[in-house]
């Protein structure tokens, strides 16, 4: 007796192949997966040899101060002191941190451009923005980052009454002109450049062809996480989103570079007057809550007009190579991997080392 095959659904239906459009998708999962896992590594290498530049400035500093101290005479408690205070502040630390800031984000980003075998104007988008947009955009940025700052200092002052405490004690209190001037570099120009590098540059502009709200939101996340404490990650997650948002919009990352500049530069400038007492206390605060209130106004000032000129600020275009992936599929494919994992992990780890050892 002769059968015939009356089955309504091709071969693939029944179980001997994939359909075209599951072959697709997992080929755009395993696309994503093993671009996500490089870009864990990355930051991983950008955050290890951070570690390893500082740990060994850190180790020549010390041996270098211990030799050339006098020790005879001087207790324990009194030469950590002095070691300390001598590894954060100065000409040589600020030359330390320069060097790790600038040699993490860029070594290991070049490395990884050329490994991918990726250009770097691919990631790296460095377009000129019109002066009227990119002042508005600044002052809409620093708005927002006026309010994080405000946010965490206050945070930070209630973590404090309980014994936790997340300051960085940098004393800047006998600084010379020439140590202030290094003091901005180190601490508010150059991570500006670096970090931008890293996360809105080579991070959020390699995932931006899979969509600009993918590239957006995991950009943040990865930001938010290398802060390492409580306290500043939710800040960083949120100054992450407008950051890379404004960065989508313009099509550039040189107004996230101006904002987180600017945003870092204010916090110098705090702790230099704080710390070398050029004003009152009362006329500090004064100053501080001043600019605060008068940043937040120009901040909204700004995004209405960026509204105005724009309709369609609020909506971003969101195009991507891998279109059988939904968002959250994207986001799965982008956290769910070895390179992402084991960066992830060690966010983690040191936010728990910070809030319970430290």
């Amino acid at each position: 007796m002769q059968y015939v095959n009356s089955a309504p659904y091709p071969q693939y239906a029944q179980g001997y192949q994939q359909s075209p459009q599951q072959s697709k998708k997992n080929l755009d999962i395993k696309t994503l997966k093993k671009k996500s896992s490089g870009l864990g590594f990355y930051i991983l290498a950008y955050f290890m040899t951070m570690f390893v530049i500082e740990f060994i400035m850190i180790f020549v500093l010390s041996f270098s101060l211990m030799m050339n101290m006098d020790v005879t005479n001087i207790d324990t408690e009194t030469l950590i002191y002095e070691v300390t205070k001598q590894l954060t502040s100065g000409p040589i630390f600020y030359y330390s941190q320069i060097l790790a800031a600038t040699s993490s984000a860029v070594v290991p980003g070049l490395i990884y451009l050329k490994l991918s075998k990726t250009h770097i104007s691919e990631s790296l988008i460095v377009k000129p923005v019109k002066p009227t947009m990119l002042i508005a955009l600044t002052l809409m940025g620093m708005g927002v980052a006026m309010v994080s700052n405000v946010a965490a200092n206050l945070l930070s002052s209630n973590f404090s009454s309980i014994g936790i405490d997340y300051n960085l004690d940098m004393d800047a209190s006998s600084s010379s002109v020439f140590e202030n001037i290094l003091y901005v570099i180190a601490v508010a120009l150059t991570p500006a450049f670096a970090e931008e590098f890293a996360f809105r540059g080579i991070l959020m502009g390699t995932l931006k062809k899979y969509g600009n709200s993918f590239a957006i939101i995991t950009s943040a996340v990865m930001f938010g996480g290398m802060h390492g404490n409580i306290i500043q990650i939710p800040f960083a997650f949120i100054l992450g989103l407008v950051f890379a948002y404004i960065d989508c919009k313009a099509n550039s990352i040189i107004p996230s570079i101006v904002i987180h500049f600017i945003n870092n530069f204010y916090s110098v400038m705090m702790d230099i007057i704080r710390s070398q007492s050029m004003l009152t206390t009362r006329s500090f605060y004064i100053l501080y809550y001043s600019l605060f209130v008068g940043m937040l106004v120009l901040g909204i000032l700004a995004f209405l007009y960026i509204m105005k000129k724009d309709k369609n600020f609020l909506s971003i275009s969101d195009t991507s190579q891998l279109i059988s992936l939904s968002l959250k599929e994207k986001v799965k494919c982008f956290f769910f991997n070895p390179g992402v994992i084991t960066i992830v992990s060690i966010f983690i780890l040191e936010t728990i080392y910070t809030a319970v050892i430290l």
